[in-house]
């Protein structure tokens, strides 16, 4: 996640406390407050670039959060970034709102660097901008290739400013980013990229420069460790990427991802009685409305519960936990087709068959995905598990 760094002697002690509650409120999830801090700096130093960077950073995130994309699983290493749940829908509003932002402070560094060609700050806004284009391109619009240009051209320009300074650390990221990204494409596939201008990548180097931009980055230090939340996890590095977790959400408590993605290695981990908890705890929260945690569904977690009772093989709890996730208010058809699956397959695996068709008859009578269909009539065709 590509957000902004500002030089601290740049901007007044009121531009500071703005800038720092608008990041604040981003890893937090709260888009509006931020998206409101940033565009007023971007009124008050209308020339920085870097304002109107933050302000298109915001708004990406707060579109891929609209999209469901922002979660462990959407970037798992999958063939496809996101997952089955994952919409494609995007607000022409808020995309030609990020491609203006993203616009004006391309045009503001390069005025800066038509005076000065070695200035290193807007050497650095021009190169986030091409980052900022590249994350959006690729998780809002999957347009990979198009991603790809753009993430080569940002890790271009900020070896450019590592080399004009090599203690500007923050630089690190957009190209430990690109390097890991492109070292774990598998080999075969790589050699035949390289055709079309792909590099070779390069995985535990990129890794390296994430972490030096975490320990020794300045506001580029969170988002560097998000980054490396994602990364461990894919490396299989479970305990780290839970170290990291717990240090981000002990400062981001109104950010609910870190404690779901938590409830998610675990799983990954085979760990199903942590992952319950976690759940369970977040669970609390949502109901208490504590910490921000209203803005999650319910019924997200709750299917996220009786998923875990099933691998936990806890089947009469899961039964209750998907009877609970049908009536809440707000579960989605797909949340529903797929709780009365889950129990089909249940009391299936009971030999209880008149309730195992009950379910399937069930989840037939709503207007969920169409394979959720398929497999309730494949399983009252022949009962799940025969």
């Amino acid at each position: 996640m590509f957000l902004l760094l500002f030089s601290q002697s740049a901007f007044a002690q009121s531009d500071q406390q703005i800038y720092q509650q608008a990041s604040e409120a981003l890893y937090n999830l709260d888009f509006s407050i931020a998206e409101s801090g940033f565009e007023s700096l971007t009124r008050e130093h209308p020339e920085d670039p870097q304002y109107w960077n933050a302000v298109a950073s915001a708004l990406w995130l707060k579109i891929i959060h609209e999209q469901q994309k922002l979660d462990m699983e959407s970037f798992s290493g999958g063939a496809r970034f996101g997952t089955s749940e994952s919409k494609e829908a995007l607000s022409a509003e808020d995309e030609q709102r990020l491609r203006a932002a993203v616009s004006t402070a391309m045009a503001k560094a390069n005025a800066i660097l038509k005076a000065n060609p070695d200035q290193v700050r807007a050497l650095y806004a021009l190169g986030t901008s091409n980052a900022i284009l590249a994350s959006f391109e690729a998780t809002a619009k999957r347009a990979y290739v198009s991603a790809h240009g753009k993430a080569k051209e940002a890790r271009k320009l900020h070896m450019r400013v590592l080399a004009l300074d090599p203690s500007f650390h923050d630089a690190r990221m957009s190209v430990g980013a690109y390097d890991y990204v492109v070292g774990a494409i598998p080999a075969g596939i790589r050699w035949f990229l390289r055709l079309f201008g792909v590099g070779a990548g390069d995985k535990p180097g990129g890794i390296r420069q994430l972490e030096t931009t975490s320990s020794m980055g300045s506001l580029a230090r969170t988002d560097a460790r998000m980054l490396l939340v994602v990364i461990y996890n894919r490396e299989k590095q479970y305990d780290l990427s839970l170290n990291l977790i717990d240090e981000l959400h002990s400062r981001y408590r109104r950010n609910f991802l870190f404690e779901l993605s938590k409830g998610t290695i675990y799983g990954k981990m085979k760990k199903w009685d942590d992952a319950l908890r976690t759940y369970e705890q977040v669970l609390a929260k949502v109901t208490k409305k504590e910490d921000g945690y209203d803005r999650l569904r319910e019924a997200k977690v709750l299917y996220l519960i009786a998923t875990t009772n099933v691998e936990r093989l806890q089947f009469e709890t899961a039964l209750i936990d998907f009877g609970r996730v049908i009536s809440s208010k707000d579960a989605t058809i797909d949340e529903m087709g797929n709780a009365y699956l889950w129990m089909g397959k249940i009391f299936d695996s009971r030999k209880d068959r008149p309730m195992a068709l009950r379910q399937y008859d069930a989840l037939l009578s709503l207007d969920c995905d169409p394979n959720l269909k398929s497999e309730a009539r494949k399983y009252k065709r022949r009962p799940f598990g025969a």
